[in-house]
């Protein structure tokens, strides 16, 4: 199935505690309240964690997770963000 995202909605999400200094984008899917957040890999340099190849689309990075809520805000997103960062030892 190919997504096709929103290009009005988009949204960027930081972590920038202790040594880190990482950013990820949510974009919100055109046809239904969930927003997909991309984080490039190569952009830091990160090489031991394996993504699903399918996850991955040129300019954006890898799917890392999807977010089901219409209007999704800067704190909220953060939170999952960092929770995914955490949860593979990224941080």
């Amino acid at each position: 199935m190919n997504i096709v995202y929103d290009s009005r909605y988009h949204l960027h999400l930081g972590y920038y505690e202790e040594k880190f200094d990482y950013e990820a984008t949510a974009y919100k899917r055109q046809s239904e309240d969930i927003w997909d957040i991309f984080f490039d890999l190569e952009q830091y340099k990160i090489e031991n964690l394996t993504l699903n190849q399918e996850d991955y689309k040129k300019n954006m990075g890898y799917k890392i997770l999807s977010i089901a809520i219409e209007d999704l805000d800067y704190d909220y997103g953060v939170k999952h963000f960092e929770r995914w960062l955490l949860e593979n030892k990224l941080i």
